[in-house]
């Protein structure tokens, strides 16, 4: 799958007109020097205390860690089982908080590094 850098066009900022070679360092209109930029995408840092603290609200820490759709899943449920049952409303909110964590941490074990800038870098072909 190519990546989403490869996929963008890109254009001399003095003249407008496209460039063709991935690498150009001149246009080859107008003559003139393509500045060399590279995008820095920021990952936002996720501390794991600060998941297991916004889990006070049930499903807030899965949120802050980047998985929206496990937040209102673990809030949903949290709240049936404290209507239902408020013991087990309270197991099932220290196993929500305890996953934010460990979904946190899972996060950064997988490769995805969480805590850091990173630079997309497309190789020389």
């Amino acid at each position: 799958m190519p990546s989403r850098d490869a996929e963008r066009p890109r254009f001399c900022s003095h003249c407008g007109n496209p460039v063709v070679v991935p690498d150009a360092i001149y246009c080859k209109d107008c003559g003139r020097a393509l500045p060399r930029t590279v995008p820095l995408v920021h990952r936002w840092p996720k501390n794991s205390g600060t998941a297991l603290v916004l889990s006070i609200v049930p499903g807030l820490g899965h949120w802050y860690v980047g998985h929206p759709g496990l937040g209102i899943l673990w809030f949903l449920l949290v709240m049936f089982f404290y209507a239902a049952v408020w013991p087990l409303g309270l197991v099932m909110h220290l196993i929500c908080a305890a996953n934010s964590v460990f979904r946190n941490a899972g996060s950064t074990r997988r490769g995805r590094r969480a805590n850091s800038w990173s630079v997309p870098m497309t190789s020389p072909r």
